[in-house]
């Protein structure tokens, strides 16, 4: 953890930028999507015809 605050302290102060949070659930949305494309991926790839629809 020390290593990757040390790492984003480097990069932002060495291009004088600010810190952007991205928010408590970036990562959870961000692999979300990931796995949806890759089940759509190989669902098409075995001869499927994949229509996603949001949950109301």
């Amino acid at each position: 953890m020390a290593h990757a605050m040390l790492r984003i302290a480097f990069y932002l102060l060495t291009r004088k930028e600010m810190y952007v949070d991205l928010g408590e659930d970036y990562f959870d949305k961000h692999k979300r999507q990931s796995i949806v494309k890759y089940a759509v991926r190989r669902l098409e790839n075995l001869g499927y015809s994949v229509t996603i629809a949001a949950n109301s």
